[in-house]
């Protein structure tokens, strides 16, 4: 599958992120980062919150972005009032450099800026003296660039308006909304059935090839337990010694069915779910002596459990898995080791408390399917001789801020993974907080700083960032 060449969000040639809709079929040169590259304007660190908000909130296929002012690369801002401190040209150049912010932010939530399918209104504020009265000439310095970048797609309803002060003593505000598209589609001229992968959070996937669908540490419920919740989530809080609890309503809307569950380790953010999943789709179960322990506690009977624990290679129908031995991530700042396991002998009674689901040992899946071959991670740590020779199309990184404590990680997984043609971040979110919340302090803490790397590790490589529940097809 090494074939795969890829042109996306840090690449070169034939694949592309492809957002599917009816406006994107209208242009299939439409690229709106390489029309900034064009533009020469390279996207600055995301501008962050100043205050109790967060930069954007996605509904739906609607993306609305706070409002931004004119923050340069140096941060410093332009200030002053249109009509008294500052010209007509000086105001629109404000309302540029407003776009490129928001075009950050943007980029930040979407992973590429393809999967825009219109920009949809823009709201303008100006800060004015009383008699001037040129505000849309103003955010035409906003329009014009939006327009430049999307092209049809950039054309916006709009609002400009003028204000006596705005924060800061800025010179403009401006706030935007898009609609995105529901996939995102890396494709390629050779057709054919595509994989299609929906990240459920944390290590969590459905991958299917339309043949075979595999769930990889399948954990939707998010609870909010062991503290660093979301601020506003008013959901029951589980401490750590609570009987374990599964959201069968959110699970039962997402997942309807399974043939196989790779389980990477034991612990409740990755197997918390799996009992339920398991006996609700009948699904084959793969995991160490630990999990499987777990879910015989629960109920699973034995035909649907296979014990591994690293270096077997399993062919079945439609699907064939290899199953490497890993080390889970070096968290409390590479104190932790957990040597517990569980066997057969083992003595659990369900429902299990949250702290009854130990790691057990950590692994690693080669995932092979008819058209392409995903490495799926369940940490952020790995062995590296496990992973050198694999070459997987698409490989599901780990990588959370533990793996900031390992040295060179990044380049030490994109060299033994062959740089993999595709690469899609994984577990680098707050799995305590339920879908929807804002994960912006994690894309600029996680997603961001790897992007960076592996843009100068290994420029041949797409790099996707997933979004929740959403799919994302790979041809």
């Amino acid at each position: 599958m090494k074939h795969v060449r890829v042109l996306g969000i840090l690449a070169g040639a034939a694949l592309m992120l492809f957002a599917a809709s009816p406006v994107c079929g209208q242009d299939e040169d439409y690229d709106p980062e390489k029309r900034l590259a064009e533009l020469g304007i390279e996207l600055p660190t995301p501008p962050s919150p100043v205050a109790n908000y967060v930069n954007g909130v996605q509904t739906g296929n609607l993306i609305f972005l706070a409002g931004k002012g004119p923050k340069r690369p140096d941060g410093t801002e332009i200030h002053g009032k249109l009509g008294a401190d500052l010209t007509i040209e000086e105001g629109y150049e404000a309302a540029r450099i407003t776009a490129i912010n928001q075009l950050s932010v943007l980029k930040a939530m979407l992973g590429d800026l393809s999967r825009v399918v219109r920009v949809v209104k823009v709201l303008g504020m100006v800060n004015s003296d009383p008699d001037f009265v040129d505000q849309p000439a103003v955010i035409n310095g906003f329009s014009d660039l939006i327009v430049e970048v999307f092209g049809d797609r950039g054309r916006h309803a709009r609002a400009a308006v003028g204000m006596t002060s705005l924060p800061r003593g800025q010179a403009v505000e401006i706030e935007l909304v898009v609609e995105v598209a529901h996939e995102a589609e890396v494709r390629s001229p050779t057709g054919g059935m595509p994989l299609e992968m929906t990240y459920f959070g944390t290590a969590g996937w459905r991958i299917s090839d339309g043949r075979v669908v595999v769930l990889v540490d399948p954990y939707l419920s998010r609870l909010k337990y062991g503290g660093g919740g979301h601020p506003e989530d008013d959901r029951p809080a589980f401490a750590r010694t609570d009987l374990a609890w599964s959201d069968t309503a959110l699970i039962d809307s997402h997942i309807t069915e399974a043939d196989f569950i790779l389980c990477t380790h034991g612990h409740f953010d990755h197997l918390g779910d799996v009992p339920y999943i398991a006996r609700k789709t009948g699904a084959k179960v793969i995991g160490h002596e630990t999990a499987i322990a777990i879910l015989r506690a629960y109920g699973i009977p034995d035909d649907q459990l296979y014990t591994v624990k690293g270096g077997e290679d399993y062919q079945f129908d439609d699907f064939s898995v290899r199953v490497m031995p890993g080390l889970h991530s070096a968290l409390g700042e590479k104190h932790y080791y957990d040597s517990r396991r569980y066997d057969d002998r083992t003595d659990l009674e369900a429902p299990l408390r949250i702290e009854q689901f130990i790691e057990g040992g950590s692994l690693n899946f080669l995932a092979r399917f008819d058209r392409h071959t995903v490495l799926a991670m369940g940490s952020m740590n790995f062995i590296e001789r496990e992973f050198e020779g694999l070459e997987p199309d698409i490989l599901l990184a780990g990588i959370n801020g533990s793996r900031l404590g390992l040295y060179d990680y990044d380049r030490r997984l994109l060299t033994a993974t062959g740089f993999p043609p595709v690469v899609i971040p994984t577990h680098w979110d707050n799995f305590r907080f339920p879908y929807g919340s804002s994960q912006q302090a994690n894309i600029e803490r996680n997603l961001l700083p790897f992007i960076e790397t592996a843009r100068t590790i290994s420029p041949g490589s797409t790099v996707i960032t997933p979004v929740h529940l959403e799919p994302i097809r790979i041809r």
